[in-house]
């Protein structure tokens, strides 16, 4: 029983390390293209209240 539990946390920390390092991995890549989306929806809001003044 012991083996099964040692065999369980290894896997759950072994899938934990490779999520926090994919994780990692994809946050420089993810940021800025948020940050454009971000940018483009608050401009589009803003440009209608423009116009339609």
């Amino acid at each position: 029983m012991e083996g099964i539990s040692t065999s369980l946390v290894t896997g759950i920390t072994s899938i934990a390390t490779e999520a926090g390092s994919a994780i990692a991995s994809i946050v420089p890549v993810a940021l800025p293209i948020v940050g454009m989306v971000l940018i483009v929806t608050i401009g589009l809001k803003v440009f209608k209240r423009i116009t339609n003044k």
